[in-house]
């Protein structure tokens, strides 16, 4: 007997702890939270995918749990609290409990936070992860020529932008070079047709492309001209010199 009235004591603490469990969910469920891209000095819209009831207490936005973002009671009008959040961003609530955020900051990134409390006082949560990534500047192609002998041409092309948290893809006449995901490209070429280099330059928000062209045996452009530039400058000022003696002949 006394073992059975162990057994019967250790069945009603854990029934005890199953209902306790129950009611915590109960005050507060949270929805497993999405991710959200943003872009410096750009708008981000924050639509939570949690079930709202058509009547409730109140709606809060947090942002990193401790700054109160607005409070919206039902039947009332939205109360946004006046503090510096306030002061850098402009903000829009809608009616299908979505939160706009405008002139983002690069310290905006973190976790933002809705609160639902139903008129049973049940509140039902759900967080979004805001990451913020600045615009990708264009980058600048720097050309390396490791060897130039031979009919061979060895360079190192370099794709230089000032950003992190970027990647890199690599094109040859517009075919992707794959695998190819690092700042810089090696190439050995040997006596080839003109060709153009792409580097692609992207963040989860912006891409930028820099451009470098390549004329046998080794010669590298940023622009697409059938000669290097240097030779075009002085084609063209050969002309224009031309010209000028050829105007002041006729009129003499």
């Amino acid at each position: 007997m006394p073992r059975l009235g162990k057994m019967a004591a250790a069945v009603a603490s854990f029934a005890c702890l199953v209902v306790l469990s129950s009611l915590q969910a109960y005050e507060a469920t949270e929805v497993p939270h999405n991710q959200v891209n943003g872009i410096v000095h750009g708008k981000v819209y924050l639509n939570p995918k949690l079930s709202v009831p058509e009547e409730y207490k109140q709606i809060i936005w947090w942002f990193d749990e401790s700054l109160k973002i607005l409070t919206k009671k039902w039947n009332h009008s939205v109360s946004y609290r006046n503090d510096s959040f306030h002061k850098r961003h402009k903000l829009n609530y809608y009616e299908n409990h979505t939160l706009e955020i405008d002139q983002l900051q690069k310290q905006d990134s973190g976790i933002f936070q809705i609160d639902v409390e139903d008129n049973q006082s049940k509140t039902t949560s759900e967080r979004i992860q805001l990451n913020m990534y600045d615009r990708i500047p264009k980058p600048r192609m720097n050309v390396i020529i490791r060897a130039n002998k031979d009919g061979w041409c060895n360079v190192t092309l370099d794709c230089i932008v000032n950003a992190i948290q970027v990647t890199y893809r690599w094109y040859k006449n517009e075919k992707d070079f794959v695998g190819k995901s690092s700042s810089t490209l090696d190439e050995q070429l040997k006596s080839e047709s003109p060709a153009s280099y792409k580097c692609v330059v992207s963040n989860p928000v912006s891409e930028e492309t820099g451009l470098v062209y390549y004329r046998s045996p080794c010669t590298w452009d940023e622009k697409n001209s059938a000669v290097p530039l240097s030779l075009a400058r002085k084609t063209a000022d050969s002309i224009l010199a031309f010209g000028f003696l050829l105007l002041v002949h006729n009129w003499v």
